[in-house]
């Protein structure tokens, strides 16, 4: 029983391309699905992307599967409903990508550079995340993106204490 759950937890908590063998776009890539996000940095700077929104188990398994681009300052915020360890792969996923792990308050908690394309190993971070971030593999370090940096959007609530 322990087994299957895991095994679940795995299948529905995966990343980039969260362990599944789904191919094809779930959602169509329109303009209306972003929504911005701001990463305020640990000197202040504050850097905003347009995200597209993975909260629901499809949109999570495709993920940036099959996707040939990702225009820089756009990525995938994958949103969960608590906080647990999470784990993607990079199955089915064309383009390399940094991968934000995020605690509930929006804190960057771990980043993992330059995922594979391709790749199948599991992706993690040592502690328990709400949501998780995929931008450009590399972008997290030519931006100065670092581990305690904190991102603003909706999801964590904290919008009101981007200006302070």
């Amino acid at each position: 029983m322990a087994f299957v759950a895991l095994l679940v937890g795995a299948a529905v908590f995966s990343l980039a391309q969260p362990i599944t063998t789904q191919a094809g776009p779930i959602m169509p890539e329109g303009r209306e699905l972003h929504e911005n996000i701001v990463i305020k940095k640990a000197d202040g700077e504050e850097l905003v992307f347009s995200v597209e929104l993975a909260s629901s188990g499809a949109q999570q398994a495709q993920g940036l599967m099959n996707r040939t681009h990702l225009p820089e300052g756009d990525g995938m915020l994958f949103v969960f409903s608590n906080e647990q360890r999470r784990a993607f792969w990079m199955k089915n996923t064309l383009i390399p990508l940094d991968i934000l792990f995020l605690r509930a308050d929006g804190t960057i908690h771990h980043i993992h550079h330059m995922a594979k394309p391709l790749d199948e190993s599991r992706i993690t971070a040592l502690e328990d995340s709400r949501a998780v971030l995929e931008i450009n593999g590399g972008l997290s370090d030519r931006l100065g993106i670092k581990e305690g940096d904190k991102i603003y959007h909706s999801t964590f609530r904290n919008m009101n204490l981007l200006a302070q």
